[in-house]
């Protein structure tokens, strides 16, 4: 604590005389009595008719036994800066506490009061304290940047760095001649201990952090180079092209993660230093809050576009009215009224849990599901990287997607399709109609392209789901949206113009489409066991959402082609690619069916030549951007989920068996239990307990107690964390799905237990003096175990091998082969051990996948209760003769 009140000692010992001895402007040193204490003179000159203003502080530093320090400054009256005529003497207060917490971490408080003196009204001083006050905690950022080392610079120190570099050049970025910019930077890379580190072996840093925040947009000029061969002049390039990649991204992490992807040197340069990627994640967001085509933009941009559809909605109503078709506009009123009532379903499903403000937060939502900027305000909290407030039900990020996707469902795709059918069925065809409706399909197609791109190139998606997300690569994004947002036109235009060629044709015709349709969707999903969505719901609810989260998807993925619906969690790759293959098909079948069907009453067809030119352009178009995206856009790795045929149950138990860290198998309690507690539950269940003292321990930011369901919290662990939300605690007599085991100690809420348990005699309530005592059984059970376990194990070992005949085919080849099975049997006739018979006791051949086909030698394992493995060899023989030798 003493190097931190000595910076501020230092500091203004070294205050510089800016004026002359009886000038008006100045801050000076009139008594320094030793580096805990001194007393400095301060002056300024306000604009007429405002009086000059000075001041006259002392500063004293105090350590505490308790190892904090406190640091005071007060307004006093010295003889060395008597008051003079005309000048007004002002008076300050604050108290500085720093507190250390851990090695690594202090508690800053600071308590200002500030009074400007003569005839200025009090609220008008008060103004002055927070801008006054906040300098303080500034400066103490900055010291720690001077001095903290690179080993022990932490991502949040980059964070802070990343922010003190755009505030202290913010009032110079602007200048060209001379250039103030350059100056500002080498007096911060001269302060900061890892930028001077960094610039020891990378001397162009400064000329690469001067162009990023310069903030140009220019024509992007790349740099293939390693680090080591990067000039000068490569670095000016990559600095001019940041401003691009913000641009071309929503957030600023994936502006980032473009920009260094971008260029080689950058990404060797994160490597050899890591505080970069956070420090320029932090300069990233600064910029982007305060240009004009940044946060802003995209706010601007998301709202500009909801009400310009809303508007043209708002102007076909009126239209649909004047010419008579009230049905048509009360459809399309009715569109638009389901779409605000899911936003506002959405903002009550999000603020329901907030831990503060929880009212003013809805009514702020709710306000801008009214006036049509909910879009544009969700764009603004992804842009600026706002984080998900405490009790939030989901992140910005995907209150945005699923707000985007009602948007989708419930307005744009059948307002569209119903415009469409008034222009059909209208006598006389406007332009206006017409207008309204390429506004209608160009705000479709960006939706599902942004609620795709949003998703794919975030950082943090990347890396949560990385068999998934990232398929649009790193270089020459701007072209990949392009081509995706007219892959997503084409497909719109199409599936609209054939749902509504068919309207017009037959209705009956396309209720019977849409059954069939979706009664196979159904089919497909159940043979697969992939009905349930994923989204972490108890399972009652679940099967209620199920049909309407499936019917949601399924239509989006219909019309728009999202390659966001390819992920097994949401459509899957091979039924997102078949959906496109039968919409497009569909066209060409309602263009023939409203060419050959449709009624006149009157109203004169599109022409024939019109209709299939149009169809077959479009279909054209859209193949093309399609194989475009599938062979050029496509990163090669994930380009096999475009037609994968893994489920969303089989990529849940892939993402937690497959996964390393911790951090990605801790994942799988964000998904739904019905995808996974039957198939690997066990397995989560040993993994949790197996870890769970080292996370409570080290306390990972991923560790998130309150997402892990009862059942899978280690023996005891409910005691001691209290059930805030469950407050029964009773032993289950049988297996509830979704609830627990036989025999498990769960917690139920009070309902459940008296309509349920009680009422179906599926359990009984048990004390804790109970569960301890099931506890110690428990224990005193899994050591017997334990014991017999390695009891067998060391008879295993001591066998020597199992041998098992089948009739040779020819040379080491059999007839037939050995299964496990087999091998089991074998082994219980050698072994009588009860254990063996038991389902814990798992039974694997070494790198052997399948049953045996050929004769030899084998390693077999046998995995037993508690974690004990047993080792054996297996011979397979021709004959009797062979296994004796």
């Amino acid at each position: 604590m003493s190097v931190v009140a000595y910076m501020f000692c230092a500091e203004q010992g070294h205050l510089r005389i800016t004026a002359e001895e009886d000038g008006v402007n100045m801050s000076r040193v009139v008594q320094h009595a030793n580096n805990h204490a001194l007393v400095w003179h301060w002056g300024m000159s306000w604009p007429s008719p405002l009086s000059d203003r000075d001041g006259v502080f002392a500063l004293v530093v105090q350590p505490l036994e308790n190892g904090e320090c406190i640091m005071s400054v007060e307004s006093i009256e010295h003889d060395r800066a008597p008051r003079r005529e005309g000048v007004v003497r002002l008076h300050a207060r604050r108290l500085m506490r720093f507190k250390p917490l851990s090695p690594t971490t202090t508690r800053f408080t600071i308590t200002t009061v500030f009074d400007l003196g003569g005839s200025i009204p009090r609220f008008i001083s008060d103004s002055f304290t927070t801008p006054v006050a906040a300098r303080a905690p500034l400066d103490a950022l900055r010291y720690f940047n001077q001095v903290k080392a690179a080993k022990s610079f932490e991502a949040a120190d980059a964070k802070e760095l990343g922010q003190l570099l755009v505030l202290d050049t913010d009032n110079v970025r602007g200048k060209r001649d001379p250039d103030p910019l350059e100056a500002k930077l080498r007096t911060f890379v001269d302060r900061s201990a890892v930028l001077r580190g960094a610039r020891s072996t990378c001397p162009w840093i400064e000329v690469l952090l001067k162009e990023v925040l310069r903030n140009r947009l220019r024509v992007p000029k790349g740099s293939m180079k390693a680090l080591e061969e990067f000039t000068e002049e490569d670095a000016r390039k990559a600095g001019r092209g940041f401003a691009n990649a913000l641009v071309a991204n929503a957030t600023a992490e994936a502006a980032v993660d473009e920009w260094v992807m971008t260029y080689p040197a950058l990404s060797e340069l994160e490597q050899r230093y890591p505080f970069v990627r956070p420090m320029m994640n932090a300069v990233a967001s600064s910029i982007l809050a305060q240009v004009a085509w940044g946060v802003k933009f995209r706010a601007y941009l998301g709202a500009g576009v909801s009400a310009a559809d809303a508007l043209s909605d708002a102007y076909m109503i009126n239209e649909f009215y004047v010419m008579g078709k009230v049905s048509t506009a009360n459809g399309l009123m009715a569109m638009v009224g389901a779409n605000l009532g899911f936003q506002v379903l959405v903002v009550f499903i999000q603020t329901q849990g907030l831990k503060k403000d929880k009212w003013r937060t809805a009514l702020v939502e709710m306000l801008s599901v009214v006036t049509f900027t909910k879009p544009g305000l969700d764009a603004y909290r992804v842009a600026s990287g706002a984080e998900q407030l405490p009790g939030a039900a989901a992140s910005p990020l995907m209150e945005m997607l699923y707000v985007k996707g009602g948007e989708l469902f419930f307005e744009a795709i059948p307002g569209l399709v119903l415009q469409l059918v008034a222009v059909l069925l209208a006598k006389e065809r406007s332009t206006s109609a017409y207008v309204s409706i390429w506004i209608s399909t160009a705000s479709t197609a960006l939706t599902a392209t942004t609620m795709f791109w949003d998703n794919d190139t975030d950082p943090g998606v990347r890396k949560r789901n990385p068999d998934a997300a990232g398929i649009v690569p790193d270089l020459d994004r701007g072209t990949a949206f392009a081509v995706i947002f007219v892959m997503c036109a084409c497909q719109i235009v199409a599936k609209a113009t054939a749902t509504a060629l068919l309207v017009v044709t037959n209705g009956s015709w396309l209720l019977g489409y849409i059954i069939a349709d979706h009664a196979l969707h159904f089919a497909y999903r159940a043979s697969r066991r992939d009905v349930v969505a994923y989204l972490s719901l108890p399972p009652r609810a679940s099967y209620v959402v199920a049909p309407i989260f499936r019917t949601v998807l399924k239509a989006i993925a219909d019309f728009t082609g999202s390659p966001l619906l390819r992920v097994p969690l949401l459509c899957g790759g091979s039924y997102w690619l078949f959906n496109l293959a039968m919409s497009q098909a569909s066209v060409f079948v309602c263009v023939h069916l409203y060419l050959k069907h449709a009624p006149g009453d009157g109203v004169e067809k599109v022409k024939s030549s019109t209709l299939w030119t149009g169809a077959s352009c479009l279909s054209a178009a859209w193949l093309v951007t399609f194989l475009y995206f599938v062979f050029r856009v496509a990163v090669p790795r994930l380009r096999h989920t475009l037609w994968s045929w893994t489920s969303g149950r089989q990529a849940v138990h892939q993402y937690f068996l497959e996964r390393e860290s911790d951090e990605g198998k801790f994942g799988i309690f964000t998904n739904n239990l019905l995808l996974w507690e039957s198939d690997i539950g066990e397995e989560v269940k040993a993994w949790t307990a197996e870890n769970w003292a080292r996370w409570s321990e080290e306390k990972p930011p991923w560790f998130k107690v309150e997402v892990v369901p009862d059942r899978f919290l280690p023996v005891g662990e409910l005691q001691q964390l209290g059930t805030s939300k469950k407050s029964i605690q009773i032993q289950l007599s049988q297996f509830i799905e979704g609830v627990g085991q036989k025999d498990e100690v769960v917690m139920v809420a009070p309902s459940y237990f008296s309509n349920v348990i009680v009422k179906k005699n599926l359990g009984r309530q048990i004390s804790d003096k109970e569960v301890a005592e099931l506890q110690r059984a428990a224990a005193s059970s899994a050591a017997a175990q334990k014991e017999e376990s390695e009891r067998v194990a060391k008879l295993l070992s001591e066998i020597g091998s199992i041998c098992i005949t089948r009739k040779r085919a020819s040379g080491d080849k059999l007839f037939g082969s050995v299964t496990t099975k087999n091998i089991s049997d074998a082994l219980r006739e050698r072994v009588a051990e009860e254990v063996l018979t038991s389902k814990a006791a798992k039974l694997s051949v070494v790198g052997v996948k399948g049953d045996i086909k050929t004769a030899g030698s084998y390693e077999c394992e046998l995995s037993l209760p508690q974690g004990v493995t047993a080792k054996f060899e297996l011979v397979v023989a021709g004959s009797d003769e062979e296994c004796a030798t």
